[in-house]
């Protein structure tokens, strides 16, 4: 396996950034696949007004809570997006190998949302959220964290 073929997928709930190819010490960043999912707090869904039901006796309105958490849903369907991103490179061949950074509440969506084949290309896997790390810190802690792993 060559090094360049083994991309880099550092992520979080609501963004992701892809490393093709870490740069050397002393070369500049290449060009990252950056996707960035809805960045709602739980006070912007609530916001909203709740809807209202009819009780069955008595005929009185009241307000209903939503049935699921709309943050972890967005999280969801953002980590949806990107398997579905990284299984489409895997069938073109973009890639022989996977490095895979994640949140916590990340890489729990990441083992639930991703298929055999693609969990198949990881060759090592990470709790921790290095998403806002600028370019050259991210390659020199992703450097890190291969030596270590």
């Amino acid at each position: 396996m060559r090094p360049d073929r083994v991309w880099h997928v550092v992520f979080n709930g609501n963004r992701v950034r892809i490393l093709r190819r870490l740069p050397g010490l002393h070369e500049a960043a290449e060009t990252e696949i950056t996707m960035q999912g809805p960045q709602h707090r739980l006070r912007d869904h609530l916001s909203d007004r709740p809807t209202r039901s009819y009780a069955s006796v008595g005929g009185r309105r009241s307000g209903v809570e939503p049935g699921s958490d709309p943050v972890a849903e967005d999280a969801r369907l953002f980590v949806r997006d990107m398997v579905a991103f990284l299984e489409d490179q895997r069938s073109a061949g973009a890639f022989d190998g996977l490095v895979v950074v994640g949140s916590p509440d990340a890489i729990g969506l990441w083992r639930t949302e991703a298929g055999p084949e693609l969990l198949a290309q990881v060759r090592l896997e990470t709790v921790r959220n290095l998403v806002r790390l600028p370019a050259r810190d991210l390659a020199i802690a992703l450097r890190r964290l291969e030596d270590i792993g």
